[in-house]
């Protein structure tokens, strides 16, 4: 059973102007949370709890743990050595492995 083209392209149109909606939500959005984040003010020596901005300012992540530069250097030595390896053995087969062997039709019983 087939559709007729007219249908497919309908159901096409509708998907796109379903994610282009959805695209527009998304943009409003993300217009709304630029503005909320611009719109924050108060002096910057008062911290307030209830202020989402200056909570989120103040939970910076923490820093990169440091690692000696020997350690640093054998890690990128085994990872160029493993990079330069093949992904998995060559197994090498015979070269009768790799013809099949020669069939016949089935046989028909009568």
């Amino acid at each position: 059973m087939q559709t007729r083209p007219d249908t497919q392209r309908s159901g096409l149109r509708h998907g796109n102007r379903l994610w282009r909606w959805l695209l527009a939500l998304c943009t409003i959005v993300f217009a709304l949370q630029l503005l909320a984040a611009s719109s924050h003010s108060h002096d910057l020596a008062d911290k307030l709890d209830d202020c989402v901005a200056c909570q989120m300012a103040s939970h910076f992540p923490a820093d990169v743990p440091s690692t000696p530069p020997a350690l640093l250097a054998v890690f990128l030595a085994v990872a160029y050595f493993l990079a330069r390896q093949p992904s998995a053995p060559a197994a090498i087969s015979p070269q009768r492995y790799l013809i099949p062997q020669r069939q016949a039709p089935p046989h028909i019983a009568s």
